[in-house]
């Protein structure tokens, strides 16, 4: 499995308020698709207070008591916070939507409206990583961050992320080297429930 590190607040807006899109300056995903963990970057990013972040934060209740009231994004700093599925990488230039050109009270000919793919998406010169079905922690998990789209040892099976380990889980004992008279899933370790935000 895959794992990306985003600043807050823009974590919390991948799993808790709709943000469907990524953007990055180059495809940091090649032709990967699939699951990636959502890492919380330990440095927050102060220039991100948009009106886009602040309805996605009621819409999805927010915090309504203590230290973080209003800014549900400001815990769980260099954590593992959550999980999506990568389903396209494409440029921006891919995804632009002119509306219908129409004519303005002055009898002026103007374009209605320009949009992109989302409202999350960027439309300078970057490539939108495309995000769907996120699923949160129930207990996020410390993790050191990085750059790029990372392999890890982690995996999903049901609702459940586990660690892919070298002991045995299930009984047996040693290690799960030799796999003969382990049982199916020996090695793996769950580390967290997984349940749907949206």
């Amino acid at each position: 499995m895959r794992i990306l590190t985003v600043r807050q607040p823009w974590a919390w807006a991948i799993i808790h308020g709709g943000k469907d899109v990524e953007n990055r300056t180059r495809n940091i995903a090649g032709a990967y698709r699939g699951p990636v963990l959502i890492h919380a970057a330990k440095q927050y990013d102060y220039t991100g207070a948009t009106p886009t972040l602040s309805r996605a934060q009621i819409a999805a209740g927010g915090a309504t008591s203590g230290a973080t009231s209003g800014r549900p994004w400001m815990t769980h700093l260099g954590h593992v916070v959550g999980v999506v599925d990568l389903v396209d990488v494409h440029h921006a230039s891919e995804c632009v939507f002119v509306g219908d050109v129409v004519e303005d009270f002055d009898g002026n000919f103007v374009s209605q409206e320009v949009s992109y793919c989302s409202p999350w998406a960027q439309a300078e010169n970057v490539e939108h990583l495309v995000l769907a079905n996120p699923r949160a922690l129930d207990e996020p998990i410390p993790y050191k961050g990085g750059l790029g789209l990372r392999k890890t040892n982690f995996g999903i099976a049901g609702d459940w992320l586990y660690e892919e380990t070298d002991r045995c889980t299930c009984g047996v004992g040693s290690t799960i080297g030799a796999l003969y008279g382990h049982e199916p899933g020996c090695g793996l370790e769950p580390i967290a429930r997984l349940a749907a935000t949206s």
